[in-house]
């Protein structure tokens, strides 16, 4: 298959379902309400004493652990939602989140999963010289071969370690698309960004501080709606890919 038809494919669900924005945007409210009730106010313990306490690390831990898990729920959740709508079906929030939730320990093992294999890769930085080239190796690979891995467990009901090899499999078929899909679904993103530095600063050049204000708010709106539509996007095209994959394969 063409490397362009997942791409358009995946903005032509979006353009067709709005209500998957809402995916998205659950996971974000979700998880910044996690930070704040927990990884907040350890680290401002932690500030506040000469070293770390033990509870401040742990609270740390889980919090971004709790993160983790509450962006795979709601990822699980669109890519049900996404599977619903290329088989004709309109978007349902509530059914689509109550069927990820079916599956919250299998999914709960995956983000552990997933946040251990990160966290155990990041500390290559310390390695001399090239630590910081093989932790960006390690992680890109980590994420490009366990990319489907998600609605492989969603869409056909795999376990953890089937659908981590299924998406290792499906690697070959779907390398070029994924790194083409990533790349196009990135550039609103980049754009977006320029535009709202470049307002945000014509503001800041202007001595008013109501334009500055504008430019700011501007600038912050580009980014939060560039952010959520490309989030969903790439769940989205995820879904879109796993299934064109499993056609073929």
């Amino acid at each position: 298959m063409s490397t362009v038809q997942p791409v358009r494919a995946s903005f032509r669900v979006l353009r067709n379902n709005r209500r998957l924005l809402v995916f998205p945007l659950l996971g974000g409210a979700a998880a910044a309400l996690v930070a704040g009730v927990l990884a907040v106010p350890a680290l401002l313990r932690g500030w506040a004493e000469p070293s770390p306490s033990a509870s401040a690390v742990a609270a740390v831990a889980v919090g971004y652990l709790l993160a983790g898990f509450v962006f795979t729920l709601c990822g699980a959740a669109m890519v049900c939602a996404v599977d619903d709508v290329l088989r004709g079906e309109p978007v349902r929030v509530g059914v689509n989140c109550r069927r990820a939730l079916r599956h919250w320990r299998r999914l709960l093992a995956w983000s552990l999963l997933n946040t251990t294999v990160l966290v155990l890769v990041r500390q290559l930085e310390r390695v001399p010289v090239i630590g910081w080239f093989m932790d960006e190796l390690f992680s890109t690979g980590w994420a490009v071969a366990t990319y489907l891995a998600l609605p492989a467990m969603m869409i056909d009901g795999l376990g953890i370690a089937e659908g981590t090899r299924r998406s290792a499999r499906m690697l070959r078929e779907t390398f070029s698309r994924q790194v083409y899909g990533s790349v196009w679904i990135a550039v609103p993103l980049v754009l977006s960004v320029v535009v709202g530095f470049v307002a945000f600063m014509l503001g800041a050049e202007s001595n008013s501080a109501g334009l500055a204000a504008a430019g700011g708010v501007l600038a912050a709106l580009l980014l939060v709606c560039t952010l959520l539509v490309g989030a969903t996007v790439s769940g989205i095209f995820r879904t879109v890919l796993y299934r064109d994959a499993s056609a073929v394969a």
